[in-house]
């Protein structure tokens, strides 16, 4: 990895030499190769053990992106995007992260279709602080075993009108015999000439029982998100409403019943300084197989240049009592043992091309 790591402007330099030929060859508009190598240094507490390593995707998950998009006419454009998701600091294969086509008229709005984050992820997500990095308490505890980001996923995007934006987006489910995961998502989003945006969003998911194939389950899940922006600031707020059947394939699954609230701050000081500050509480009404709990996140990074960015987190979670499923700090770290409050810090930086 490290003869790739110091390969890479030298390989870069070619992809560019051929995109150009490429797009010569195939008449395509845009050809765009684009990527993050993300690594850092961790400490964390969880499953028992304190675990020291080097990680990567703290800020923002390593990728390489491929973007092709072509012309049709002065207001169709088809677009088609590819990310192979990977881990600089290990050998694990590389996954698909987002990878999907679109057709985007000016006009008339986009149909895509593919592997996406769903609509309501888009609306949550702009809230998160740190816009869903490893530490998110949005994605960790918050959203935890929830929709997010689906495969065979058909999404509709509308034009903004007078502000108001449309998202909604059906998948399939994997018909393997344990998921058919079927997921149907709604969100609007209201931008607004003054410093608020509003968004809406409705997630509902129909899923075969892991322990009873016959049996199909659902979940809802209900989100209200407030993002007030001022000058340098941003102040943020999400309500999640969860009720229904959640499952991991194939191992958890569970009933429950809650909701939960995030306030978030992020702060921008002496043009290269970021300050962020995230705060969850979430409320299970079940009390069975999860936890109450209380969890902060404190980030800190510094824009060296456009490309590289210096960068250290900190997450702590408070499970209010002893349950079986505990909220990860990370979803790459052993999970939590039963009576555990996981804990965990990054310094890292993040290189974007």
């Amino acid at each position: 990895m490290r003869k790739f790591l110091l390969a890479l402007p030298l390989l870069s330099g070619y992809a560019c030499a051929d995109v150009e030929d490429l797009k010569a060859v195939s008449g395509i508009d845009v050809i765009e190769l684009s990527g993050v190598i993300d690594v850092n240094y961790e400490v964390a507490k969880s499953g028992g053990h304190t675990e020291e390593r080097a990680n990567g995707g703290g800020l923002s998950a390593n990728r390489l992106q491929l973007h092709m998009q072509e012309a049709v006419t002065d207001d169709l454009s088809l677009n088609w995007v590819y990310q192979a998701q990977y881990n600089p600091h290990s050998d694990d294969d590389i996954g698909k992260r987002e990878t999907y086509f679109e057709v985007t008229s000016k006009r008339w709005g986009t149909l895509s279709a593919g592997r996406r984050d769903t609509p309501s992820a888009n609306s949550y997500g702009y809230a998160d602080p740190l816009y869903n990095n490893d530490y998110s308490l949005i994605s960790n505890v918050m959203v935890f075993y929830a929709p997010w980001r689906e495969d065979g996923l058909l999404m509709y995007i509308s034009p903004r009108i007078d502000g108001y934006e449309f998202r909604g987006g059906v998948a399939d489910g994997e018909d393997d015999g344990s998921r058919d995961g079927q997921v149907i998502s709604l969100a609007v989003d209201r931008w607004t000439d003054s410093p608020w945006y509003f968004s809406a969003a409705v997630d509902r998911k129909y899923q075969r029982n892991l322990w009873d194939k016959h049996t199909m389950e659902q979940s809802t899940d209900a989100y209200m998100t407030a993002v007030y922006s001022m000058g340098r600031t941003d102040l943020s707020a999400v309500y999640h409403r969860y009720v229904g059947y959640y499952a991991y394939a194939p191992w958890v699954d569970f009933e429950s019943n809650g909701s939960d609230l995030q306030l978030g701050l992020r702060h921008n000081f002496g043009n290269k300084h970021n300050a962020t500050v995230s705060f969850i509480y979430k409320d299970d009404r079940k009390d069975e197989a999860l936890s109450d709990a209380a969890a902060i996140s404190l980030g800190y990074i510094y824009n060296y240049d456009k490309s590289i960015d210096l960068y250290g987190v900190y997450a702590y979670i408070h499970h209010t009592r002893d349950s079986e499923i505990r909220y990860p700090v990370s979803w790459s770290l052993d999970n939590p043992l039963p009576n555990e409050n996981p804990q965990g810090m990054q310094l890292g930086v993040r290189i974007k091309f």
